[in-house]
């Protein structure tokens, strides 16, 4: 077993000094990846993490990004309040714990995860002009959580046509969408249901799932899949967003703030799309610049709304 004292001190001394300096980021990282990888192998056992996290005191407190992460105060993980934080690079005003959020707000996942809004966002505006007709274009966004997106497009005074709808278990998340889009509710709807349960008479020319599918095993993600189909147009299409095996914050997200992710990679994405009977050529996965955010997209119609445009 792995003598803890050595992590314990490397742990005081970054919580002595506020979180670490942007000089000493590659050191942290390197010892969360250690921690990783002996507790995978079995050398750092489960109690073991528990102690080390405790070393951390409001360092791993919901005061922090971390901390909220861990301590997950809405019950589970990804929660919209955390999600809203980081597209806002939220940091913490405290100076003996702002150089955490620091550090938090400048890994991959966080980057990605603000790049993934403005995939959608880009997305929206592709439909809006790849769409000739004049009626109302539906979009139905799945696990909406703060619909930070939703707001950030719809202020830009973007194509009018386009209506949201918005499937979210949680009502908490609903009232804080809702306040956030307080001024667009004529075009943005909210339906407290759970994904799972959600039927529609209506059928949408995009539907739009951002986060939900990092949560579910590859059962559950294909039995989504086949649920949300009949609410495509014939002419619709299907856009998954699912973390990547490239991962690279992948070790510091699960020993700081035990958020566990389905990472799977383009192929695996493609194979989800075969199975439910979509051909090859009506089957495509993007990404966002970091590459650690996948997007599965299935369509039914003669064309893909073009890639969005990070440029």
């Amino acid at each position: 077993m792995v003598n803890l004292k050595h992590h314990i001190d490397f742990i005081n001394k970054l919580v002595s000094n506020g979180g670490p300096e942007p000089h000493e980021y590659g050191e942290f990282t390197n010892w969360i990846a250690q921690i990783h990888q002996q507790l995978g192998d079995g050398t750092l056992s489960k109690s073991d993490l528990d102690t080390l996290r405790s070393c951390f005191g409001e360092a791993l407190s919901i005061l922090t990004l971390q901390g909220f992460a861990l301590e997950k105060p809405h019950g589970y993980p990804g929660d919209y309040e955390i999600l809203d934080k980081i597209y806002l690079k939220h940091t913490s005003k405290n100076p003996d714990l702002r150089k955490w959020d620091l550090y938090f707000q400048l890994q991959k996942a966080p980057i990605a995860v603000r790049n993934r809004k403005h995939y959608f966002i880009e997305l929206c505006k592709k439909l809006a002009m790849l769409e000739k007709r004049s009626e109302t274009i539906n979009v139905l966004n799945i696990a909406s959580g703060p619909c930070r997106d939703l707001f950030e497009y719809l202020s830009e005074k973007n194509d009018q046509r386009i209506m949201f709808d918005n499937v979210e278990f949680d009502p908490l998340a609903i009232s804080y969408a809702k306040n956030i889009c307080k001024d667009y509710l004529n075009r943005v709807n909210f339906l407290h249901t759970n994904a799972f349960d959600f039927t529609s008479e209506k059928k949408y020319r995009l539907i739009w799932s951002s986060g939900l599918f990092d949560y579910l095993n590859d059962q559950k993600f294909l039995y989504l899949m086949n649920r949300v189909l009949p609410l495509l147009e014939d002419e619709g299409e299907i856009v998954i967003g699912n973390f990547s095996t490239q991962n690279p914050t992948q070790a510091y997200m699960e020993i700081m703030g035990n958020w566990r992710l389905r990472h799977r990679t383009p192929e695996q994405l493609i194979s989800f799309g075969e199975e439910i009977k979509f051909a090859r050529e009506d089957i495509r996965v993007g990404k966002e610049p970091e590459g650690v955010n996948l997007f599965l997209h299935l369509k039914r119609g003669k064309h893909f709304i073009p890639a969005p445009d990070f440029s």
